[in-house]
């Protein structure tokens, strides 16, 4: 996929700017949405974001002055509302771009907007959109039938799964250290976490449900 077809949502949880630089540069041209204070990452690294949204109540205001004046592509929301500024931001990716979306900046010590993000992952599967939440230490994504792998693209050594919304039926999990084979996986259990890829490539699949799929550093 080029880049161009690509979108980086900067929301406003943990957001590393060394982290943040080299994601921008590996996907140069991608269209870039800041979401609310993902607007003063932009700012502190000098990036011009195609696209703004938030309810800016925790922006800082210096960033308001600077930035929000006299600015086309910024969308203000009401602060009383019922999605956060990531979903808000993932809806206005829907409709202006296509192609992959990584979330950045949607994991922190907040841990309410961590399950959060984690949920809206799922809206890719109405809208045929891959959409991975992405920080320094992890890769997540939600798969519904199967994924690949492959290891030399792996993010980190450990690939975990964890079922979402009730009973994954029939998981399977091939090229990795500890393989499963149409199991079952209940939601309370840690079975899928910390497998290793072996293989040139680790194959996952579900018969029936929802996975939540991280890659991890250690």
């Amino acid at each position: 996929m080029k880049n161009e077809e690509v979108t980086l949502i900067l929301a406003g949880g943990n957001l590393s700017l060394p982290f943040l630089e080299n994601v921008i540069k590996e996907y140069a041209g991608a269209t870039i949405i800041a979401a609310d204070r993902g607007l003063e990452a932009c700012m502190k690294l000098q990036i011009e974001p195609d696209y703004v949204i938030g309810d800016f109540d925790s922006l800082d205001e210096q960033v308001k002055d600077a930035f929000l004046a006299d600015r086309r592509n910024v969308t203000k929301l009401n602060p009383i509302k019922d999605d956060t500024d990531s979903e808000a931001a993932l809806h206005l990716a829907f409709e202006k771009t296509k192609g992959d979306i990584f979330l950045l900046g949607g994991t922190g010590t907040r841990l309410d907007h961590v399950l959060g993000n984690i949920a809206i992952l799922g809206q890719g599967f109405v809208q045929d959109r891959h959409i991975f939440l992405l920080d320094e230490h992890n890769r997540i994504r939600l798969i519904q039938k199967e994924c690949r792998i492959k290891k030399e693209e792996q993010y980190g050594k450990y690939v975990s799964v964890v079922s979402f919304c009730g009973v994954a039926r029939g998981v399977s999990e091939s090229g990795v250290f500890y393989p499963l084979d149409h199991v079952d996986l209940q939601p309370f259990t840690s079975l899928g976490i910390s497998n290793e890829i072996v293989d040139e490539e680790a194959v996952i699949t579900v018969e029936d449900g929802t996975l939540i799929v991280i890659e991890s550093k250690d």
